[in-house]
């Protein structure tokens, strides 16, 4: 079995009397530390700079440039304060001569040097919109609807009958106009006249409105209305603002045993929603609704009731057909 001999290695030791004579190199040796916070605060200086140098040149303060663009001694610039900062604005001199016009002239917004350290960097917003844009969203119309007129004497006038419902169907077109409604809520003195809607608008346009959306004849709505309490001067519907003498059902607030609502508008809209209601579960005429809506076990004629609603419906259609 043959082992390898290794030889054992010779150390050399330093020996400063052999380097008597010669020049000695020193060498300076830096704390690994030191390099890294040098290296640290280095990067941080060079990004400063960086930063608050503009990448661009700065344009012309607006000051300058409205007092090169105005005659002499015309005051051309006026501070004003709004609700979301200050802001300088351009304003004609009430002294300058009528002849005389100025350059037109285009105001930048000048940028501003952003800081940044190497920690967060902060970032510039555009400021909140003014007073202007506020008053555009106010000015816009306050229905969205595309199949409503305008509110006022001018929708007034679209919203006439479109068609007639010779089947008394609860889903149909308006077969009566808005004047035809108003006319007959004034004749009986309803007091849902006195009575606010949305949107600014009377009983009369928030009936028809409300049909036109929810595809239900606004005639049906007010036959009902007719019949039930004559426009709300008579019965229950004086104190409860139901439309059709609606039962309440549990929990629901009531006055004799009627539903009670916060106001005409609510029980317009529980009539329209009722009548829907019945429509999509298979009784889509006044005939059909009837028996249902009034059923003879509660003491109900349902044949004068039909008779009195198809009634009604047809004279709404003959006077808003009226030139």
């Amino acid at each position: 079995m043959a082992v390898a001999r290794i030889e054992p290695v010779r150390v050399r030791r330093f020996n400063p009397a052999g380097l008597r004579g010669k020049p000695v190199e020193r060498r300076v040796r830096v704390p690994r530390h030191a390099l890294v916070v040098g290296a640290i605060l280095t990067g941080g200086l060079v990004q400063h700079v960086l930063a608050t140098t503009p990448a661009e040149p700065q344009p012309t303060p607006l000051a300058v440039v409205a007092a090169a663009a105005g005659p002499p001694g015309s005051q051309a610039l006026r501070s004003v304060t709004r609700a979301h900062g200050r802001a300088s604005a351009l304003w004609p001199s009430p002294r300058r001569h009528p002849s005389a016009r100025p350059a037109p002239v285009v105001a930048r917004r000048a940028i501003r040097p952003v800081a940044a350290s190497p920690a967060r960097m902060v970032t510039a917003r555009p400021p909140k919109p003014g007073r202007a844009l506020a008053t555009a969203r106010l000015a816009r119309p306050a229905h969205t609807s595309r199949l409503l007129p305008p509110v006022g004497a001018a929708g007034d006038a679209l919203r006439m009958a479109l068609a007639p419902n010779p089947q008394a169907a609860i889903r149909h077109v308006p077969s009566v106009s808005v004047a035809a409604i108003r006319s007959a809520l004034e004749a009986a003195r309803s007091p849902a006249l006195h009575a606010s809607y949305a949107d600014g608008k009377d009983v009369a346009e928030y009936i028809w409105d409300a049909g036109r959306v929810l595809d239900v004849d606004p005639a049906a709505v007010v036959a009902l209305f007719w019949h039930e309490s004559k426009f709300g001067t008579l019965g229950m519907a004086r104190l409860t603002n139901s439309v059709g003498n609606i039962r309440p059902l549990p929990g629901q607030p009531a006055v004799g045993g009627y539903r009670r609502y916060h106001s005409w508008e609510a029980g317009i809209d529980d009539c329209y929603r009722l009548l829907l209601s019945y429509a999509r579960h298979g009784a889509a005429t006044i005939p059909v609704a009837i028996p249902v809506w009034a059923p003879p076990a509660d003491h109900n004629d349902d044949g004068s009731y039909i008779a009195s609603v198809l009634g009604t419906m047809g004279a709404l259609y003959a006077q808003s057909a009226r030139p």
